[in-house]
């Protein structure tokens, strides 16, 4: 049986020409947490001094962080995946090549190429420790986006509450990703999250895409039921 990985080692392949472009791909865990948790706290200072009730701050907080799982599930299912052909060939072509190579890897057409910098290295490389977080060269950029996105449809008063529990959910899924590629995990939830996520690596990655929550794969029927096998 065909493997689902190139390398399950804690290893890296080059992404970009550039050394400068390419040190920004590797990211500690912690990054994340450095920049949206005081971004977080503000948000939620701004909704008590604006001496909004507490209840409605509550719901606002609930609501953006539901938001986040959903497009959570959007963006891994739509917009990090493509078809299974492009991902299974440039699996196959990375095989074949050195990844020990400075050289940056040999792929075919805009598509793969996208497909290999967004979201096809994890997937071909898993347990590379430097890149199971977010960088914040993406995550920044979508965070402004999502802000002016909860101001257009919210109003700029309940917006800091909801934005506030969104962050919370991203930084939840960003920590959680890095958790169950790295950490020994013992709780209930923190090994049903783990196998909900290596069937996605290891089974089916057209099925199972939550990381933080299988919500949404119970929604849209997505919930693979195969355990995972890290040896395949």
């Amino acid at each position: 049986m065909a493997k689902h990985y190139v390398s399950n080692d804690d290893v890296s392949v080059r992404m970009f020409k550039s050394d400068f472009l390419e040190k920004f791909t590797h990211v500690h865990p912690a990054v994340p947490h450095v920049i949206f948790v005081p971004l977080t706290l503000y948000m939620l200072f701004q909704s008590i001094d604006g001496e909004m009730a507490a209840t409605r701050i509550g719901s606002l907080f609930v609501g953006g962080l539901i938001f986040w799982t959903f497009t959570e599930y959007v963006m891994h299912r739509w917009v990090f995946h493509v078809k299974k052909e492009v991902e299974d060939e440039t699996r196959e072509l990375l095989s074949k090549q050195d990844i020990d190579s400075p050289a940056l890897p040999v792929l075919h057409g805009f598509t793969q190429t996208r497909y290999f910098i967004e979201h096809g290295v994890h997937h071909d490389f898993p347990n590379d420790s430097r890149r199971l977080v977010m960088p914040p060269g993406v995550s920044i950029p979508l965070a402004v986006l999502f802000y002016y996105l909860f101001v257009w449809v919210l109003g700029s008063v309940d917006t800091p509450a909801a934005f506030a529990g969104f962050i919370v959910g991203y930084l939840f899924y960003d920590t959680t990703h890095y958790a169950v590629h790295h950490f020994r995990l013992k709780s209930k939830i923190g090994l049903y999250l783990k196998k909900h996520h290596f069937r996605h690596h290891y089974g089916d990655n057209g099925k199972d895409f939550g990381v933080s929550s299988p919500f949404w794969d119970i929604v849209f029927g997505t919930k693979g039921r195969k355990e995972p096998k890290p040896g395949v």
